[in-house]
C-alpha cells in the first residue's frame, strides 16, 4: 500500500520517516526502532504516539513509499493515575 511520508534527513544523509498519512490520518514517528537496507528498499520500523508499530519501506529506485506491516500496540496494565478518595479515608489514620 503506497502511503505519504514526510521525512526528514539524518545525519547519515539517508531519509527517515516523521510522519505518515494512512487513509487520511496522521500518524507522528515517536521513534525508529530497526533500520536496515535490502538494496534497492530501505527499511524502518517505526513505534507511533498511538503505542502501534509500524514498518515502512521506502523503494529508492521508484523514490517512492510503502507501508510494509502493522503491528499492534503492546498490552498496558489498566491502572488510573488518579484514585477518587472515599469519604471515610479522610477520617482514617494510615
Amino acid at each position: 500500500m503506497n502511503i505519504c511520508v514526510h521525512t526528514s534527513s539524518s545525519r547519515r544523509r539517508e531519509v527517515e520517516p516523521h510522519v505518515f498519512f494512512i487513509g487520511g490520518c496522521r500518524k507522528i514517528v515517536a521513534g525508529i526502532l530497526q533500520s536496515w537496507v535490502d538494496h534497492p528498499h530501505h527499511y524502518f520500523e517505526v513505534a507511533c504516539d498511538d503505542g502501534r508499530r509500524f514498518l515502512l519501506r521506502y523503494d529508492s529506485a521508484r523514490q517512492s513509499w510503502e507501508l510494509a506491516g502493522v503491528y499492534a500496540a503492546g498490552v498496558r496494565a489498566t491502572t488510573p493515575a488518579f484514585q477518587p478518595r472515599r469519604w471515610w479515608s479522610a477520617l482514617r489514620r494510615a
